[in-house]
């Protein structure tokens, strides 16, 4: 009688026992059921081992462009707070290409104003839009905090403008129907970050910093043109941003006022805030910290450049006018000191505001350094320390 050979059992056996609660040999043979739970099981198998390969590729694919992105968006690391790299840009009127820039190279630090001279039809504007997000370049880079804005889409760069980048336009721009807090509180409504009180102190907050808080609530219509252009600056600085961008910032004020605009722009530099301006004004080039020529789309040299709107006469008396208010403001400076006699700490802010607007707003140089250039002819015994003077 032949020998019946019991299957010896394996792993998978004693799994889909265990699964099942079956046995997988039953009466020396393999158990039908056990054979279709092991079909089963290898087309599931390779099933799954699909499913990976084409997941892994999915992920593959998802990383790599994620890597794309962020090389596209972020670009280089760089140091400067602004880098143009190479820019062009041609516009097309007809059938006719004009080239508006030709392959312009620039840095901007933090704590720069610089101001960008030339002729109409030069590129100024062109390059002040690119560097603003107002326009893209035909081609080259833009690097705006480390980020390449210059690849980015109409909505990223709606949301770089709103955030990081401020505007001052030649005609202000101000909206005719609110008063000048209320023009002020325009972006912090699109930024949402405060809440409706936060807005109203912020926007009160700048007026002060431009000596208008006394005309929060007039309309554009009751403000001089001056006024108008310090409510633009104040609303430009709303959003805290990391630069400010400047068209023409006196072109349509008259010498004088023109001057105490700048002064007010050199008060914000010197505290920190990063400036580039496109301007004829030669007056403008006194006030930047550098100043660049601009001529058929390039940036011929850096320096300073004389004689775009100001006629001699027309410097000479400015600059005798604030020379006359220096000496003004030193003797401002004494008076308020001798009322002050016993106190060994003054904030610089209060001796300022004892001084008229008028005088302070057209000095030929900083308040500070009105202050330093005393204390260094020992005029006054002390020293500048923060936002106060110490007195010995």
């Amino acid at each position: 009688m032949a020998e019946t050979r019991i299957p010896k059992k394996t792993p998978e056996m004693e799994e889909y026992e265990e699964e099942t609660g079956k046995l997988a040999i039953w009466k020396g043979k393999v158990n039908k059921d056990f054979k279709k739970w092991q079909d089963k099981k290898k087309k599931e198998e390779i099933k799954k081992q699909k499913a990976d390969i084409l997941s892994y590729s999915r992920r593959e694919k998802q990383e790599l462009k994620k890597e794309m992105k962020e090389d596209k968006e972020v670009g280089k690391d760089y140091d400067h707070l602004i880098v143009a790299e190479n820019l062009h840009k041609t516009y097309l009127l007809g059938t006719t290409a004009v080239a508006a820039l030709r392959g312009v190279d620039l840095t901007i630090d933090k704590g720069d104003f610089v101001d960008i001279m030339g002729p109409s039809g030069s590129g100024k504007t062109t390059l002040l839009n690119l560097i603003g997000g107002l326009d893209t370049p035909t081609r080259g880079k833009i690097f705006l905090e480390g980020k390449n804005i210059s690849m980015l889409n109409d909505n990223a760069l709606a949301e770089i403008r709103r955030e990081r980048i401020g505007f001052v336009f030649q005609f202000y721009n101000l909206l005719p129907q609110m008063t000048a807090i209320e023009n002020i509180m325009v972006p912090l409504h699109f930024s949402g970050k405060l809440s409706r009180r936060g807005k109203r102190k912020k926007a009160l907050d700048l007026l002060s910093l431009v000596g208008l808080e006394e005309r929060a609530h007039h309309s554009p219509s009751e403000l001089s043109g001056g006024e108008q252009q310090r409510v633009a600056i104040a609303r430009a600085f709303a959003n805290d941003p990391a630069i400010c961008v400047l068209d023409e910032p006196t072109g349509d004020l008259d010498s004088k006022t023109g001057v105490m605009i700048l002064n007010l722009l050199r008060d914000l530099n010197k505290r920190g805030a990063t400036f580039i301006a496109v301007s004829h004004d030669a007056a403008v080039s006194e006030f930047a910290t550098r100043v660049f020529h601009m001529r058929d789309g390039k940036l011929t040299h850096e320096g300073k450049v004389g004689g775009l709107k100001e006629t001699e006469i027309m410097e000479l008396k400015r600059k005798s006018e604030a020379e006359m208010n220096k000496e003004k403001s030193k003797s401002m400076i004494f008076k308020y000191l001798y009322a002050n006699q016993g106190r060994s700490q003054i904030k610089i802010n209060d001796i300022k505001d004892s001084i008229p607007k008028s005088i302070v707003l057209n000095l030929s140089e900083h308040f500070n350094d009105v202050l330093a250039e005393l204390l260094e002819e020992n005029q006054i015994n002390g020293k500048l320390e923060g936002d106060s003077l110490i007195l010995y």
